[in-house]
């Protein structure tokens, strides 16, 4: 760790300093410490150190400062090597570390090119298995060919964790990890992954050719302790990390994003039109009621859009992010019964405190929040799927528009009247016009799979203009109804959002049906749109 070819040189501890899994003899640490301080007696040594790693030699050299006992950097400056600037020791362990996950990732991946077989932990509960099968690739990515067993491929979608190990000699030749299950379908699809089990498993020709329907499951190792020592396996174990595991989400993260946070605007947006509504009209506003409103909403909605996850991934359905989906449990990061179960629990929650809510203002109540909860079940596909999903239109029009303005306005004032009504059809309009700008996006991909979307069964050319008309509507109802007098003047200010809205319609008319590729990310637009709008609305009833 010392530059011999410069006299006087002393080790400066940040940078021999890199405290890791392993140790090295204590006559080595000694005998380096014994050599330093025979070339720099006036020097004061580092005490003894854990580990010094080999990474660290040649970075720099190190020279003592005359007379204030501080040392310096000399940073081969006419190589161009390193950077004038002398290294923290945060970076040197950064290096040091880097250099550490190398040799375990070569490492690991020795041992799997040596190792034919891998056994897989996955699923829990009734889904529970454990599978030993031939296995290719590398400590970043790994192929195994499992047998035609349906049970695999349910654990695998009930929930993508697993565990495994590779055993090339124990105990002291082996991988053990955790990371994320993918099913890539037969073994008949994917050709170079059956050219290469039979390269490095020349004995598994046998095996690949006399059954029939094999598959394939890829797993991405988030994590790989690697066991090569001569210590029966009782030694610390260093641990391998992908980088593409380190970028993963954590949980908390993971779980936030599945609960759609992004689109709660779709629900607070019409709740706090209706109590500005209620406030204008002059009539008797029970306040305290608006928080548990906006708790309804949110629970309602929140159990919705996990419910219809769960569908999606089982049924390869897509669902617009902007309206709650995610693809989570296609990344494999949550297991598909916890997403299912904190569905229900949501919709659960949030039916108790709505049945608290009737009891205080009456059967009206009651028939609004039956038809809320049954249209998010019938959007969600879940109990009952059908093959037709054009109530799921229906749904988000009808749920996210005029149930939520009324069923709010009736909670705080204990009144229906026409005009909440009239407000909340823009509101309906828009929302709606993002599930269609969703099913835009995946025509070709639905009409292949013969899914009936509203998008499919109308035809490319009438689709296109139910989106122009669900996102022109808007502005002329906000335009009748300041005429009409049921909207302040200030309403006016709605039409600030029009640019949003008219980027969306320009993207679709330049579009067609062989270039749906041009609408990625056309729900979300509209969803900025919806969120313009609806702030800008809220803006003007306070101001009216």
């Amino acid at each position: 760790m010392i530059d011999q070819g410069e006299l006087g040189v002393a080790p400066r501890q940040d940078m021999l300093h890199c405290v890791l899994h392993f140790h090295t003899s204590h006559d080595g640490i000694r005998n380096r410490r014994a050599a330093a301080r025979e070339m720099s007696p006036s020097i004061a040594i580092a005490p003894p150190i854990r580990y010094t790693h080999s990474a660290l030699r040649g970075l720099a050299s190190v020279w003592p400062a005359a007379n204030l006992g501080r040392a310096d950097w000399d940073g081969s400056r006419t190589q161009g090597l390193l950077p004038t600037r002398p290294p923290t020791g945060r970076m040197l362990r950064s290096h040091a570390m880097d250099a550490l996950q190398a040799r375990f990732r070569d490492k690991a991946s020795e041992i799997l090119q040596n190792t034919p077989t891998i056994t897989v932990a996955m699923g829990r509960g009734r889904t529970f298995a454990i599978e030993t099968c031939y296995v290719v690739g590398n400590s970043d990515e790994l192929h195994c060919i499992v047998k035609p067993n349906p049970a695999i491929v349910e654990a695998v979608r009930d929930d993508a964790h697993v565990a495994f190990t590779v055993n090339q000699g124990f105990p002291t030749q082996m991988l053990q990890g955790v990371g994320r299950a993918f099913f890539l379908g037969g073994l008949d699809l994917h050709p170079q992954i059956r050219e290469q089990t039979l390269a490095k498993i020349p004995d598994a020709t046998a095996f690949l050719t006399t059954i029939r329907n094999l598959g394939v499951v890829k797993i991405l190792p988030d994590q790989i302790a690697v066991t090569d020592d001569t210590n029966l396996g009782l030694g610390p174990r260093p641990v391998y990390i992908p980088t593409a595991a380190k970028a993963l989400p954590d949980r908390r993260r993971c779980w936030i994003q599945a609960m759609g946070l992004a689109s709660w605007p779709l629900v607070l947006i019409p709740v706090l039109i209706a109590a500005l509504m209620a406030r204008n009209a002059a009539l008797d506003v029970t306040w305290w009621l608006l928080a548990s409103v906006c708790l309804v909403a949110i629970l309602v909605h929140t159990g919705t859009a996990l419910l219809a996850t769960y569908t999606g991934f089982r049924r390869h359905i897509y669902r617009s992010e902007a309206l709650g989906g995610t693809r989570l449990l296609h990344e494999g990061l949550l297991s598909t019964h916890q997403v299912w179960e904190a569905g229900i629990l949501c919709l659960a929650l949030g039916s108790v405190l709505g049945l608290f809510l009737v009891g205080l203002r009456g059967t009206p109540l009651l028939l609004i929040g039956v038809i809320g909860v049954v249209g998010g079940l019938f959007y969600a596909g879940w109990p009952l799927y059908l093959s037709s999903r054009l109530l799921e239109d229906a749904a988000v029009f009808v749920g996210l528009g005029p149930l939520l303005v009324l069923g709010a306005f009736d909670t705080l004032t204990g009144r229906l009247h026409v005009v909440p009504f009239l407000v909340s059809l823009p509101l309906g309009f828009l929302a709606e016009s993002i599930l269609h700008a969703s099913h835009l996006q995946t025509f070709s991909a639905d009409v292949t799979a013969k899914v009936h979307t509203l998008a499919v069964v109308l035809g490319w050319e009438r689709a296109r203009l139910l989106f122009y008309a669900l996102a022109g509507m808007p502005y002329v109802l906000v335009a009748l109804l300041i005429l009409a007098r049921a909207l302040p003047v200030w309403a006016w200010l709605t039409f600030l959002s029009v640019p949003l809205a008219g980027r969306s319609i320009l993207l679709l008319w330049r579009a067609t049906a062989d270039q749906i590729q041009l609408l990625a990310g056309l729900d979300r637009q509209m969803a900025q749109a919806y969120l313009a709008f609806g702030v800008l609305l809220i803006c003007s009833m306070i101001l009216g």
